[in-house]
C-alpha cells in the first residue's frame, strides 16, 4: 500500500511538472507572436528576405531597448493608416517596458500609404522631423517595389537615430540628419581630385616651353616719340549689372519648431508619428 502510495505521489509531481512546462512553452510561443518584428500580410517579401528583416529588427530592439516592426497590409479595413498601426501595435504585444517603447512602420497596399506610429521614448527620439527625413529615405525604393530595401534602410536609420539620442541631443530641426556619404561618391570624389591635380600638372609643364610671352597690346613694337594722340573717345559697348538676392527663411512643415505632435489612440494612450504616399 505504501509503494501504491509512493507511485501515485510521483505521477502527481510529474504531472504537475509537465504542465508547468507545456504552460511555459505556450506562453513564450505567445509571447514570440505579439513580438514579431515582422508580419508581411501583404506578402512583400520572400521567406529569406523576412528572416533577414526579423534577425535585423530584433538587433536593433534588443541593442537600444526599443521594440522596432514593419507590418505590411492590403488594406487598412477602412481605417485610416494612423489608427491601423495604432491599433496593430496597441493590441499586438509590442513594445518595451512600462511605456511600451517603440516604433512601427505599415505599408498599406491598398491606396500606397505608409505611417510610422511611435510610443514612449520612440516619440521624442524619432520627431516629426526625424519621421519625415526617414520616409524620404525609404519612399523611392518603395516607390521602386524593392520593399527589402526599403525596410532594411528603415532598421538602419531607426538604429542611427537610436544612437544619436542615447548622445542626448536626437535629430530634430534643429539638429539636421547628414546621411552617411556613399562609397561610389566618395570614389568619384578621389577620382575628381586625381584628375584635376593631374591637368593642373601638364598645364605647369606647358607653360613652361613657351619662348613667348603673350602680349595685350603692341607698345614694343612702336617706335618711342613717333606715335602722338590728338582726339580720345570712351565708347560703352555693354554693361555689367550685379544683382544680390535676398534671402528669406523657408516656411517650415512643422510651424517652424522642433519636437513630435501625440494624438490619443483608440485603447486611451499617446502616440506620435506620421506618414504619406508612396
Amino acid at each position: 500500500m505504501e509503494i501504491f502510495m509512493k507511485k501515485i505521489r510521483f505521477t502527481g509531481a510529474a504531472m504537475c511538472v509537465l504542465l508547468a512546462v507545456t504552460f511555459l512553452c505556450t506562453a513564450g510561443q505567445q509571447v514570440l507572436a505579439a513580438g514579431d518584428k515582422v508580419v508581411d500580410m501583404a506578402g512583400l517579401l520572400s521567406e529569406k528576405q523576412e528572416e533577414r528583416l526579423e534577425k535585423r529588427l530584433s538587433e536593433v530592439a534588443e541593442k537600444y531597448s526599443c521594440d522596432v516592426a514593419v507590418v505590411t497590409t492590403d488594406s487598412t479595413g477602412g481605417l485610416s493608416p494612423m489608427r491601423y498601426a495604432d491599433d496593430y501595435y496597441e493590441n499586438n504585444g509590442y513594445g518595451v517596458g512600462p511605456n511600451r517603447d517603440g516604433l512601427l512602420l505599415l505599408i498599406s497596399m491598398e491606396e500606397r500609404d505608409w505611417w510610422i506610429t511611435t510610443w514612449g521614448s520612440a516619440i521624442d527620439t524619432f520627431t516629426d522631423y526625424g519621421i519625415e527625413v526617414i520616409g524620404d529615405e525609404i519612399v523611392g525604393e518603395l516607390g521602386n517595389a524593392d520593399y527589402y530595401e526599403a525596410f532594411m534602410e528603415f532598421a538602419d536609420l531607426t538604429e542611427n537615430f537610436m544612437k544619436q539620442a542615447q548622445q542626448g541631443e536626437p535629430y530634430d530641426v534643429y539638429h539636421e540628419y547628414k546621411a552617411p556619404f556613399p562609397f561610389a561618391g566618395k570614389l568619384a570624389i578621389a577620382c575628381g581630385i586625381g584628375f584635376l591635380a593631374a591637368l593642373f600638372t601638364l598645364l605647369g609643364f606647358r607653360a613652361q616651353l613657351r619662348s613667348v610671352s603673350y602680349e595685350k597690346g603692341a607698345r614694343q613694337y612702336v617706335k618711342q616719340g613717333s606715335f602722338h594722340l590728338t582726339r580720345s573717345k570712351d565708347l560703352y559697348l555693354y554693361r555689367t549689372v550685379t544683382r544680390t538676392k535676398i534671402e528669406r527663411p523657408e516656411p517650415s512643415g512643422h510651424g517652424g519648431g522642433g519636437g513630435s505632435h501625440t494624438h490619443t489612440t483608440s485603447g486611451g494612450s499617446t502616440a506620435g508619428g506620421g506618414g504619406g504616399k508612396f
